[in-house]
C-alpha cells in the first residue's frame, strides 16, 4: 500500500472513490470535483494498490500563523474498508499538514472535521482516532439534517516533539490489531 499525495493524473480514479462515498452522482461529477478542489487549495492525499482505494483531503482555514486546519474528506473504497487504509490516510494527513505549518514557521494547532449526525460509524473512526465532539451545526448542509464538528488539538507543551500519538488495540469488527483506540 503506497500513501502520497494526489496528482492531477489521478483525477478520474479519486472520482471513483468520491461517487462510492460521497453526495456524487457519477465519476465526472467526482473528477470535476476533485479539479474544482485542488484549484481551491484543499490538498489530496490517495491510497493506491493497483488503482486508488482511498483519498483523504485537508485544507487551511485562516493564516498559517492560526495553526488551524479541516480535515475535508476521508473515504475508502467499500470494499476495502477495515483493513487499516483509513487510518494510514489520516496519518499521512496529520504528518503533510505538519510539514506545510512547518514551511511557514507555524504549528499545526487545531485538526477539525464535520460530519452529519446520521453518519455513526464515520463518528466511531473519528472518535478512535482523537477527536472530540465539539458543537453542533443546525441545518448546515442540508435543511434539517445537522453537522457534527469534531477537533483535536496539538498542544505542544502537553507533547513535546508535537508528534500525535494514538493507542492501538484490536479492532472489534474485523479483529485487526493496529486499530486506533484513542489518543495518548
Amino acid at each position: 500500500m503506497n500513501i502520497r499525495k494526489a496528482v492531477p493524473a489521478d483525477a478520474e480514479m479519486v472520482g471513483s472513490v468520491l461517487m462510492s462515498s460521497y453526495n456524487i452522482s457519477d465519476i465526472q461529477e467526482g473528477t470535476r470535483v476533485f479539479y474544482e478542489e485542488t484549484e481551491k487549495k484543499i490538498n489530496y492525499v490517495v491510497a493506491e494498490e493497483e488503482i486508488i482505494v482511498g483519498i483523504a483531503s485537508w485544507i487551511v482555514h485562516g493564516l498559517p500563523k492560526h495553526g488551524l486546519c479541516e480535515m475535508d474528506r476521508l473515504a475508502v473504497l467499500p470494499e476495502y474498508r477495515g483493513k487499516g487504509i483509513a487510518k494510514k490516510l489520516f496519518s499521512f494527513l496529520v504528518e503533510d499538514a505538519k510539514r506545510f505549518y512547518e514551511s511557514n514557521n507555524s504549528k499545526l494547532r487545531k485538526l477539525y472535521l464535520l460530519t452529519h449526525t446520521t453518519n455513526g460509524n464515520a463518528q466511531g473512526l473519528y472518535k478512535k482516532f482523537g477527536f472530540s465532539h465539539e458543537t453542533t451545526l443546525r441545518s448546515h448542509y442540508y435543511g434539517g439534517l445537522d453537522e457534527l464538528v469534531f477537533s483535536m488539538f496539538f498542544d505542544s507543551t502537553k507533547n513535546r516533539d508535537d508528534t500525535l500519538r494514538i493507542n492501538y488495540g484490536e479492532n472489534p469488527e474485523t479483529g485487526d490489531p493496529d486499530f486506533p483506540c484513542a489518543p495518548v
